[in-house]
């Protein structure tokens, strides 16, 4: 049990460093809007970390990042993201979300064979964007005393915005499963009842 805890947290902060990394070597990149927006590599690690690692390893990716993206992003990331109210909004935020997608992707494995899990992983990741998003938008309002009237615009601009990172998600961390052989798509946090084979037979 406790070399399983010490393998998700490596995960989570394997997939933690190479997040950080993609933001400030430029390959996660703020857009200008109603509200900034990180686009980039980053959720894709998180996907795959949560999938994989589970809620634990789930919620310290992107804490991980967040705090690499603050000490060491480029100048107006870090001028945004140390904010108090961004920076811890974001964290919890993240971590919530990624821990649930990790519990998601639990049930999806038991229940569903490949290839049809890739839909309900597709459906997933759409309802973490859903979700995430008015999670860290919404208490930076009104943490930061910005008016209400404003936070439905932000909330739609940023699911506007997120449209082609979710799509680049989905497409990407589903070519990671259907490359993965069976047993590596298994969830390393708990042991299923049925084998991987079982899971993925047909595969």
């Amino acid at each position: 049990m406790k070399k399983t805890i010490w393998q998700l947290l490596v995960l989570g902060v394997v997939f933690g460093l190479l997040a950080g990394i993609a933001t400030v070597t430029g390959l996660s990149f703020i857009t200008p809007g109603i509200t900034d927006n990180a686009i980039g590599f980053y959720v894709t690690l998180f996907l795959l970390s949560a999938a994989l690692g589970g809620p634990l390893a789930g919620a310290i990716a992107p804490a991980v990042m967040v705090i690499i993206s603050a000490l060491f992003g480029p100048p107006e990331m870090k001028e945004i993201i140390t904010i108090p109210a961004v920076f811890w909004s974001n964290l919890l935020a993240l971590g919530i979300t990624m821990a649930l997608v990790g519990v998601a992707y639990r049930l999806i494995f038991e229940r569903l064979k490949m290839p049809a899990r890739l839909l309900a992983w597709a459906g997933i990741i759409i309802a973490y964007y859903f979700i995430s998003i008015s999670a860290s938008i919404i208490p930076q309002y009104y943490l930061l005393g910005d008016p209400p009237s404003e936070i439905l615009p932000a909330v739609l601009g940023a699911y506007k915005t997120y449209i082609p990172q979710a799509i680049f998600d989905i497409c990407f961390t589903s070519l990671v499963f259907i490359a993965l052989p069976a047993r590596y798509r298994r969830p390393l946090w708990y042991e299923s009842k049925k084998a991987p084979e079982q899971n993925d037979s047909g595969t």
